[in-house]
């Protein structure tokens, strides 16, 4: 009894310190059956796992208007022979994490991310849920990264950040020289846009040197649509235009909604383009079904790939 006394009394004493402190676990889980066909006929279907991961989100009040926080990932696709999924892209593997201090500064964060190279994500907030294009060859792909970043605070809608990246695994040191980024971004009511450019050090050659995107997107009420363009250029000049373009529209519990990317680079006759479609219909908040198509044509190829699959998620 003294002792289950005295441990209320520990608890209640240090109330306060617990109360400034959260953490969160979430994630979702996604199956789908589908069937795809290469541009050169080839055709396959099946059911199987599309996406799943944890997520566990730590914040710390530190006072005076200082928080600190922690988000780890883990990415979870079902059974698969190799634990860490690396051979099939399914089994248990490490994901996003980061560490932040905020405050009226702004926001320092560091950690090791997946960055995407692609607009796709900035063009199609508010969306359906997508096959998604960069899966494929269509727009550049994401790659992983250590990242050290500053974001000010937001002045009426504009906000501007800063970063500095390399390899991960590298800890920190990059012969070739890490990647420096600076953007500024503007969210004010139904309009937001982004603007970054991007210098790649001599060890990313095969991927960019440099790097410019903008992107916008604009809530109409009863549609949302976005707009977005990016040029990468890579050590021998080669360059590699992007456009995306999307829209979508909710409907009760539907969302319905497209994206249309094309793709050009020097040297190469034509332009890789791709569409992507869904209706996703809202089961509640956190549980939906959706049918999603896709079509995509190399530059110089006479035919297409496509994509359909009927996909369940659920979210937690």
């Amino acid at each position: 009894m003294k002792k289950t006394l005295i441990a209320l009394a520990v608890l209640a004493a240090s109330g306060a310190s617990f109360a400034q402190s959260s953490v969160a676990l979430t994630g979702k889980l996604r199956f789908a059956y589908g069937q795809t066909e290469t541009a050169a006929g080839v055709k396959a279907n099946g059911i199987g796992v599309t996406d799943g991961d944890w997520n566990i989100a730590a914040v710390e009040d530190l006072g005076g208007g200082l928080k600190a926080g922690a988000n780890m990932a883990l990415r979870l696709r079902g059974r698969d022979a190799a634990t860490d999924g690396a051979s099939t892209g399914v089994g248990a593997r490490p994901r996003d994490s980061s560490l932040f201090v905020s405050g009226d500064f702004g926001t320092v964060l560091v950690g090791a991310i997946e960055a995407g190279n692609g607009l796709l994500p900035l063009v199609t907030a508010g969306g359906p849920n997508y096959i998604g294009l960069d899966n494929g060859a269509q727009l550049a792909a994401a790659s992983n990264v250590d990242i050290l970043q500053y974001t000010s605070p937001s002045f009426s809608g504009f906000s501007v950040k800063a970063a500095t990246l390399d390899a991960v695994g590298s800890n920190g040191a990059q012969t070739g020289g890490n990647i420096t980024l600076f953007g500024a971004n503007y969210a004010n009511g139904p309009v937001s846009v982004a603007l970054d450019m991007t210098s790649y050090g001599a060890s990313f050659a095969a991927t960019a040197d440099s790097r410019t995107r903008i992107s916008a997107n604009y809530d109409l009420g009863m549609a949302r649509v976005g707009a977005g363009f990016q040029t990468a250029k890579n050590a021998a000049g080669t360059k590699k235009d992007e456009t995306a373009v999307s829209v979508s529209v909710p409907v009760g519990a539907f969302n319905i909604g497209g994206i249309y990317a094309t793709s050009s680079t020097d040297g190469i006759a034509g332009n890789n383009t791709g569409y992507d479609l869904a209706v996703q219909y809202n089961l509640s908040k956190r549980t939906y079904v959706a049918f999603q198509a896709q079509s995509t044509k190399a530059a110089g190829s006479t035919a297409s790939a496509s994509a359909q699959r009927v996909q369940l998620s659920h979210s937690f």
